[in-house]
Order: structure tokens, then C-alpha cells, then sequence
């Protein structure tokens, strides 16, 4: 038996574990392992978990606490997990995901990065004093996050799918680390017209109609 119907079979059994009949599932589950063993299958090529980048022009510095924010959100919105690498000087976060997760929450981020950063310039485009503009473009970057955060409830992963994913990013990134943040807050003043600006540019994003009822597979055709 080729490895292509090895991995066909483990699916089957793997789709089988998910049954609400409990005996079922115990069985179905107890083969796919007991076949993933044998012909050294791991969870996440069995489930096929994939990986997807997207710079984050940190030049190797810690993210801010609205980039990570921003991360999480999305992430966790598609069922995916993500973590910020640090490769040849720069810092990029790959997400990990199956059935299109990784790619459709790389492609979110990326959307909704672009439209908080211009919606950021655009707010602090009058502020002279480089602490005072950091401090006040954070503020509004985590209010506008906070206004996009109920568009992604945390997705429900079967198990098996969420323990693949596990076993990919501990198996490629055995070092990883929870790593810190920037807390560019405190680099000025900041008021609370800034936090009520973010707020407002963040429920207008475009990207919401989108989010409300739509699949993670259909926005993959949206520009």
C-alpha cells in the first residue's frame, strides 16, 4: 500500500472519530493512531496542516502589543495558531492551520494590518513629537483591534485537528517562546480622543461585511 492511500485510510478514520456515537469514534480513533504509528505518519500530515507568512516590518525587533494583538485575534477567529520567527534579521509570523485556515487568517491579517496602519498615519499625521505620535498611534491601534475582535469568535477545532497543529509547531519550533511585546504607550502622551478615534476606524473596516456570515474558503476569492 502506497503512502497516498496509508494517509486516504487515516483520514477516513480520523473523519470516523468525530461520530457521536462514542464506541465509534474510540475505535475509528484508535486505528488511525495505531496506523499513523506504523508507517510513521505524524498528526499534522495527516491532517494536513499548512503554514503561511507574512512579514511584519519589525526588522528583528519585538512586535508591538497592537501587531500581536492583531495576530491573536485573527488566529484564533480561524482556528489557526501563529507565532512570530525571527529569520536573517527580520521577524515574520507564520500561521499554521488545516483545511485553508493558515492561509485565509494570513490573508485577514494582511488585509486588516494595511487598513489600521493607514487609518494609524492617517490619525497621527498632525502629531510632531515622535514620543507623542507612538504613543498616540498605539492607543488608536489597540482601540481599533478591540472594535474588530467580536468579527472573530474563536473557531471550535476537533481535537485531532488541534493536537496536529500542535505537533507541527512543536516539531518545527522546539525553541519557540512566548517572546514580549513593545509597549509603545509609554513612549508619550496619549488621550482618550485617540482610543475613541481607533475604536470608531476599526468598526468601519472593510473588511467586516465580509466576516459576518462568510466562510473562511470564501474570502479566499475576495481582493
Amino acid at each position: 500500500m502506497n503512502r497516498a492511500a496509508i494517509l486516504r485510510k487515516i483520514k477516513a478514520c480520523l473523519r470516523l472519530a468525530a461520530s457521536p456515537n462514542a464506541n465509534e469514534a474510540a475505535a475509528a480513533l484508535r486505528q488511525a493512531q495505531a496506523m499513523m504509528a506504523a508507517y510513521g505518519i505524524s498528526h499534522a500530515e495527516a491532517t494536513d496542516v499548512r503554514e503561511a507568512e507574512v512579514g511584519t516590518r519589525c526588522r528583528g525587533a519585538n512586535p508591538t502589543q497592537s501587531l500581536s494583538f492583531l495576530v491573536s485575534v485573527v488566529a484564533g477567529g480561524f482556528g489557526a495558531q501563529a507565532l512570530f520567527v525571527r529569520t536573517w534579521g527580520k521577524t515574520v509570523i507564520r500561521f499554521h492551520g488545516t483545511d485553508g485556515a493558515a492561509e485565509i487568517a494570513a490573508y485577514a491579517f494582511t488585509v486588516l494590518r494595511r487598513q489600521m496602519d493607514a487609518d494609524r498615519l492617517k490619525h497621527i499625521a498632525r502629531v510632531r513629537k515622535r514620543g507623542n505620535r507612538e504613543a498616540r498611534g498605539e492607543t488608536f491601534a489597540l482601540a481599533w483591534v478591540s472594535a474588530i475582535y467580536h468579527l472573530f469568535p474563536k473557531a471550535e477545532l476537533a481535537e485531532e485537528k488541534r493536537k496536529a497543529i500542535e505537533d507541527l509547531v512543536r516539531l518545527r519550533y522546539p525553541d519557540a517562546t512566548t517572546g514580549t511585546t513593545r509597549d509603545l504607550t509609554t513612549k508619550g502622551k496619549a488621550n482618550d480622543n485617540d482610543a475613541e478615534a481607533g475604536y470608531l476606524a476599526g468598526k468601519a473596516a472593510q473588511l467586516h461585511r465580509a466576516m459576518k456570515g462568510t466562510s473562511p474558503r470564501a474570502l479566499e476569492h475576495q481582493s
